[in-house]
């Protein structure tokens, strides 16, 4: 039984190794501090974020939904930035950390949603979001708004 738990755990270290050098698997990056709050605001500009708070987001497990959402966003080309985004969403840390801003094309239930950072000098990458989390960002999102 020992040398079965030994194997796989070969196996599963040398596939997760494996994955995260897979080609198009880059995610977006967020600082490696506690996440205490998501702001959504609707967005307005390319230039700036909009300090018009639509949602605040402090619960555990709304936090941690965005989050995982954020973090699990794999890079993609482009061209899927061809409109304004839906949303500025403003990450925010425990400690005195800067605030990550990202943009959100919000997806239909089923369907992926994109995010990219929220100023152009941190790169003009978009990252897709699996339609899981998208399904559960729009329970959150609309679950708000009424």
């Amino acid at each position: 039984m020992k040398h079965f738990l030994t194997i796989m755990l070969l196996y599963m270290t040398a596939l997760l190794t494996g994955c995260d050098k897979e080609p198009g698997w880059e995610t977006m990056q967020l600082l490696d501090e506690k996440v205490v709050e998501i702001r959504i605001s609707a967005f307005e500009s390319w230039d700036e974020m909009n300090g018009d708070t639509l949602f605040s987001f402090k619960e555990a497990k709304a936090v941690s939904a965005f989050e995982e959402a954020i973090r699990t966003a794999r890079k993609q080309p482009d061209a899927a930035k061809r409109t304004d985004p839906d949303y500025d969403v403003m990450v925010i840390y425990d400690q005195q950390s800067p605030i990550h801003a990202i943009k959100l094309w919000l997806g239909e239930e089923g369907q992926e949603s994109v995010f990219s950072y929220g100023f152009k000098d941190w790169g003009e990458d978009v990252y897709v979001v699996s339609a899981k989390h998208t399904d559960r960002m729009r329970e959150l999102i609309l679950q708000e708004g009424h």
